[in-house]
């Protein structure tokens, strides 16, 4: 079982520098179960690992939007500038072997990975007016990490890819949205008594009208389980889940990251009621049920009531668990909620279906940076790839 989280017994794992949500992040899986979800096709080969417990002197192994970077995959052999970008080509992980559509893992992503994110993250920025997203002071040294400071960087790039609003700077919309997205990382990274966005001892968390969750209990079972208490067992029997089980579920379902945004806002400070989507990729597998590739969409409604501080006092949460479940579990197909007249715009920047192109954009600009820097002064077509 995990430590009483009034407790704080967290720490910085040597190593974990980097962590890529989502909407969300966690710590790198044991090396034997690092399984890209491409390659996930015996259900048996993950269940049959055991989990290493928190006794609170040990890092916690599985934790929702990102993931740090560890040591895998290893590293490949050096090779020459040259053959860089067909490498970076080639070892792009994929959806299925002929869709050529890139995959950034949340999970232990690449260095190539995180480099070719930030490049990416740096486009979007410019072509689209978006903002990366506010989670507070992450390089604060007073903060005791469960696994290492995290990283967002490929959870904040499925973000920008996928979200369908773009909320002025210093709107209401922004700020609720920087402000669930803050409270997400702290619930998955922080020791509770860290956390900065609730009140500490007047908070507790409701999903769908069912049992409250107060501070004592919330932080240790976690927000898929609580979030989760109201779904139909035979789905999902969230009192049979711990905090680390239940993440690790999840990431290996959405090896793409959960992403989260805020659609509208209803009403502000103290309390605050807005509607929201969460999005994934279902390219992994959940319980022996293979994900297909397909892009699950959920929303609901959310009222989170607020202290003089502005810290969380209580957070209330709506939707479809049922229905949720029913598409991981392979009982149903993803609709995107178009015949329940739910409203999804389309993603602003493309959504995944962009990153081939500018994935090939950014290989391209490598290579001639690369003449550049060998001192010839060819042009490249960029239709043909020819120079002259």
């Amino acid at each position: 079982m995990m430590n009483n989280p009034r407790d704080g017994g967290g720490g910085t794992s040597p190593g974990s520098e980097y962590d890529s949500e989502g909407d969300d992040v966690l710590a790198p899986l044991p090396d034997d179960l690092l399984i890209h979800a491409c390659d996930m096709h015996n259900e048996n080969k993950i269940q049959s690992q055991s989990l290493p417990i928190h006794d609170g002197s040990s890092r916690i192994p599985l934790g929702h939007e990102d993931v740090p970077f560890s040591s895998y995959p290893p590293a490949e052999p050096e090779h020459s500038q040259q053959d860089a970008p067909t490498i970076a080509a080639s070892r792009r992980r994929s959806l299925q072997p002929d869709s050529g559509r890139p995959i950034f893992p949340v999970r232990n992503p690449t260095k190539q990975d995180l480099v070719h994110a930030r490049k990416l993250l740096e486009t979007l920025q410019k072509e689209h007016g978006f903002t990366i997203p506010d989670r507070g002071n992450l390089d604060d040294p007073c903060i005791m990490w469960k696994e290492g400071k995290p990283d967002y960087t490929i959870a904040d790039l499925h973000f920008l890819l996928g979200k369908t609003k773009n909320h002025p700077s210093g709107s209401l919309e922004q700020y609720v949205e920087n402000f669930i997205k803050t409270w997400e990382m702290e619930a998955t990274h922080k020791e509770f008594y860290q956390w900065t966005t609730v009140d500490q001892y007047d908070y507790e968390v409701q999903a769908n009208g069912g049992r409250a969750f107060s501070a004592e209990e919330a932080p240790w079972v976690g927000n898929y389980n609580w979030l989760l208490s109201t779904c139909d067992k035979t789905l999902y029997d969230s009192t049979k889940e711990t905090f680390e089980s239940s993440h690790g579920k999840f990431r290996y379902a959405f090896p793409e990251g959960f992403p989260f945004e805020v659609l509208e806002v209803f009403s502000g400070p103290p309390k605050i009621s807005f509607s929201w989507r969460h999005w994934a990729v279902f390219s992994g597998e959940y319980e022996g049920n293979k994900g297909d590739g397909e892009t699950i969409n959920m929303t609901g409604f959310g009222v989170v009531s607020l202290n003089e501080d502005k810290k969380a006092k209580k957070i209330e949460i709506y939707y479809d668990p049922d229905g949720f479940m029913n598409v991981l579990r392979g009982k149903d197909e993803s609709r995107d909620g178009v015949d329940r007249g739910m409203a999804f715009g389309q993603p602003i920047a493309g959504g995944l279906d962009s990153l081939g192109c500018m994935m090939a954009e950014i290989e391209l600009e490598e290579e001639d940076e690369e003449e550049t820097e060998k001192g010839g002064s060819s042009s490249r077509c960029p239709f043909s790839g020819m120079t002259s």
